[in-house]
């Protein structure tokens, strides 16, 4: 039986860092985990009591200067993204119909999947947007409750006129979902995953699946990189994620972040924490579908 408080990660360990750790694990007896832990509790606490400033001893003022703006990039990154989707609200749907054979060929064959694995079930829809998926998933399913950030998309969601004996509509953060009951057998985030820095994923699908009961199917579906669509791909020296540069109708653009992934990678994500895991890339869309795994 495994804990969730002992569910293990990797850390990776500069050279000289890991020979000083096994080095003090010789000296006091311990393990190299049990410091790790120990050191984890004791910069959680700190953390928690006096927040950024605990860093300003640890680093020179160059790297100083750079944490901050890392913070500062972060907040950024989350505030654009906000903006840009309230913004695009009225014109997001609009990227479903793009007149691609190809393209809409794959988009038919989600929609297909979708409704036949959805069926009867009680659905956590996160970052819901418009609610085109919703709409999608509300001929067969029990019940969604479909959540996002922006009052925009969920005032348009709403207005789909869509049954409130089975839909329910709230603004909520994906990342922040301790309002909702455990109720769900079903968890969907459709066109949502590509937006999450990846330092995020695990806090994301963490926080997801905890909303989910035992044994319960998540269906996610994304973007493939295709050169040229969607504009420019963006990559930065020191960030991890990818970013485009959106316009939208009235002109305005916005650096959004957005990742791709390749079928390994999303095996490597996903395949630790589920059960039953299918993984389709076709040449626009890519879906998972699984069983979230059991702790016990």
């Amino acid at each position: 039986m495994v804990d969730d408080k002992t569910k293990r990660f990797s850390v990776y360990l500069p050279e000289k860092v890991k020979s000083d750790l096994e080095q003090m694990a010789y000296e006091t007896g311990l393990s190299m985990t049990q410091l790790i832990v120990m050191a984890t509790h004791g910069l959680l606490s700190n953390y928690k009591s006096n927040g950024g400033n605990i860093f300003a001893d640890l680093v020179n003022s160059r790297q100083k200067n750079l944490f901050s703006e890392t913070l500062k990039t972060l907040r950024s990154e989350n505030s654009v993204m906000q903006e840009y989707y309230g913004a695009r609200a009225f014109e997001y749907e609009k990227v479903y119909h793009r007149e691609d054979p190809e393209y809409q060929q794959e988009l038919s064959l989600l929609t297909t999947i979708l409704k036949t694995v959805v069926k009867d079930r009680n659905v956590l829809e996160v970052a819901c947007g418009t609610g085109y998926w919703t709409q999608v998933v509300s001929e067969v399913a029990h019940h969604i409750v479909g959540l996002d950030i922006r009052p925009e998309v969920i005032q348009i969601a709403h207005d789909k006129g869509l049954p409130r004996t089975k839909v329910d509509f709230i603004v909520g953060d994906a990342y922040n979902l301790g309002q909702l009951e455990n109720d769900f057998d079903f968890g969907l985030a459709n066109f949502w995953f590509s937006h999450i820095p990846k330092n995020k994923i695990e806090d994301f699908l963490t926080g997801f699946h905890n909303k989910l009961q035992p044994g319960a199917k998540v269906f996610m579906a994304d973007n493939v990189y295709v050169e040229g669509r969607g504009g420019e791909l963006i990559t930065k020296d020191n960030s991890e994620d990818t970013y485009k540069i959106r316009e939208l109708a009235d002109g305005s653009k916005y650096e959004i972040l957005k990742n791709y992934y390749t079928y390994n990678e999303l095996f490597e994500f996903f395949e630790p924490i589920t059960e039953e895991l299918k993984i389709f890339c076709g040449k626009s869309f890519w879906y998972v579908h699984y069983t979230v795994k059991s702790l016990n």
